[in-house]
């Protein structure tokens, strides 16, 4: 575990990947009941070095052993972000939009009026917003305080 969290730091996430598989490949049957903490972060940061990685087949078997056998909604949000990246990444931005939305509202935060093709039309709107400034004007914005 600290080797992989180790490897992350230095940006190598194939060697951190590694290290966390093998450390999966040490626990024993019933890792989740006698082991939940190792085997969660384990588990997640795999997850996370496979996201980075672009190895979405590692990261769809890491996340379904996480949304199975986590015991909290909470345990469970990486994993769920990690597979909204891999769909906003594969052009299904609805869909990806869709699940977040979802995930926003179990955590007792409601946007109300925001579908997906309603969230799709005020990012249109953004953009074409912020189409007349340049990145320049756009950075030396002065930050909101309300």
């Amino acid at each position: 575990l600290q080797a992989g969290k180790k490897a992350m730091e230095m940006s190598d996430f194939v060697l951190a990947y590694s290290y966390f598989d093998n450390g999966i490949s040490f626990l024993r049957k019933k890792h989740w009941e006698e082991h939940y903490k190792l085997s969660l972060e384990l588990f997640d940061l795999a997850a996370r070095c496979a996201h980075t990685n672009g190895d979405v087949i590692s990261l769809n078997l890491l996340s379904q052993q996480v949304l199975t056998k986590s015991q909290s909604f909470e345990d469970k949000l990486n994993v769920m972000y990690y597979a909204m990246c891999v769909l906003a990444s594969s052009s299904n931005l609805p869909e990806s939009i869709e699940r977040g939305l979802k995930i926003l509202s179990r955590l007792g935060i409601d946007l109300h009026g925001c579908e997906s093709g309603s969230v799709e039309a005020c990012v249109q709107e953004t953009k074409d917003l912020l189409s007349g400034y340049s990145d320049d004007e756009i950075l030396n914005t002065e930050r909101m305080t309300d």
